[in-house]
């Protein structure tokens, strides 16, 4: 128990059993009222850090969110200019006038007129450069080698022999790099301080070069000669080229119609309609080399769209409301039949596993090979094949150069970016 002196100033202090006694317990609950204040502050301290870790959180996941799309669109973009420069590169290869092409040999000559301009930097192999905006530049690289690897490494390299090509320069392989960049000093490399490099991405193609190599320089190239038929009204002109060729020793043509040429026919000891003869690929690879498979007769294209490569895995049948008509190279794993009334005009290479039959009206121009039998027949008009030298000429150029014969992969950077 403690005691309290009251007395006022001036006054005799009262007597010690006179002092008035202090309730019990008081000075402790001063003491807890302190302490609460202390854990008011504590809290208040925990409150601000909880709430500034949670804050910090969020800006950070913000952040996060803002650069996954940055970074993404980045690598997007430096994808399409890398597979942009596939597409140079195989235009590139297409270009050159000595084929097959057997040497990657990009040239940057102003002195010439008109001026080569296949590269801004042929030392790299083929290179170009485009501003997006804001000082954020394009970039795609083709390469002879890869850079600061020893040995060096080809990039854009002849791979025939790997391939089981006959002749080198047939197949090669695309590598090719896109860059995003952005660029402060235009006095140095895109990918020296203080320009630096926002994103890259390497892509890889295989193109191939295709020929076109009738069995025979005829209008009609069969596999038997007894497996051919020509009716009253059917009509094979070859022009200056034979009518009909077919492998040697193999029966009669049974002809009533009309055939000519330079040779109305003849046959050929060493007569080869296979497609790895007649394209230089296996079907395989021609089945991917083509512009359009087709996999029921409904789907086939009215007309061919000019200059492609039709591969048909189904029988084709031909009238009056889907006629065969265009110009291009058609491959036919199957049977073809041409309907009366179809008057179908057709200009191109068309190669028939199976068996072919023409009735008329129908005009076929270039070359027809067949490996099953043929029927060309007509009722009051004809059914006609005549060999033009020129349709197979233009399809050569066009459709014989160089093809994409893969999908476009992406791969692994390889070497370092710096030039």
């Amino acid at each position: 128990m403690r005691y309290r002196d009251h007395h006022l100033p001036g006054q005799a202090r009262l007597p010690q059993h006179a002092l008035v006694a202090e309730p019990p317990g008081l000075g402790h609950e001063l003491a807890r009222r302190s302490e609460r204040g202390v854990a008011l502050i504590i809290a208040i301290f925990i409150t601000i850090f909880g709430t500034g870790l949670i804050l910090s959180g969020l800006i950070s996941m913000n952040g996060v969110e803002k650069e996954a799309p940055v970074g993404y669109r980045l690598g997007s973009q430096a994808r399409q200019f890398a597979t942009a420069g596939l597409i140079d590169g195989l235009a590139w290869f297409r270009r050159q006038t000595t084929q097959p092409v057997t040497a990657f040999d990009p040239r940057l000559d102003m002195a010439v007129t008109p001026p080569i301009i296949d590269t801004m930097d042929p030392s790299i192999g083929v290179v170009r450069e485009f501003e997006i905006s804001g000082g954020v530049w394009g970039r795609y690289e083709l390469r002879r080698f890869v850079p600061n690897v020893s040995p060096a490494i080809a990039e854009v390299a002849d791979i025939s022999t790997d391939r089981g090509a006959a002749s080198a320069g047939t197949v090669w392989r695309l590598v090719s790099r896109g860059f995003v960049f952005r660029r402060t000093d235009p006095t140095v490399a895109f990918n020296v301080q203080p320009n630096y490099v926002l994103g890259q991405e390497v892509v890889d193609a295989e193109i191939r070069r295709m020929t076109l190599a009738p069995p025979g320089q005829a209008a009609l190239c069969s596999r038997r000669a007894d497996s051919v038929t020509i009716g009253s009204r059917g009509r094979i002109r070859g022009g200056s080229a034979v009518g009909i060729v077919y492998k040697s020793s193999t029966g009669s043509i049974s002809n009533s119609g009309q055939v000519s040429g330079i040779q109305s026919h003849t046959g050929l000891a060493a007569y080869a309609d296979t497609v790895q003869a007649i394209f230089g690929v296996t079907a395989a690879e021609l089945r991917t080399l083509a512009d359009d498979r087709i996999t029921t007769s409904a789907a086939f294209p009215f007309p061919i769209p000019v200059n492609q490569v039709i591969y048909a895995e189904t029988d084709l049948v031909f009238d009056s409301t889907r006629p065969l008509r265009g110009l291009g190279i058609v491959y036919v794993d199957g049977n073809v039949t041409i309907q009366s009334g179809s008057n179908s005009f057709f200009n191109g290479l068309l190669v028939v596993t199976g068996n072919l039959t023409v009735n008329a009206p129908a005009l076929m121009r270039g070359s027809v090979v067949v490996h099953g039998s043929v029927n060309f027949q007509g009722l009051g008009d004809y059914s006609e094949l005549e060999y033009d030298d020129g349709v197979l000429n233009s399809l050569m150029q066009e459709v014989g150069q160089y093809r994409r014969s893969s999908t476009v992969r992406k791969t692994q950077l390889r070497g370092s970016v710096k030039q």
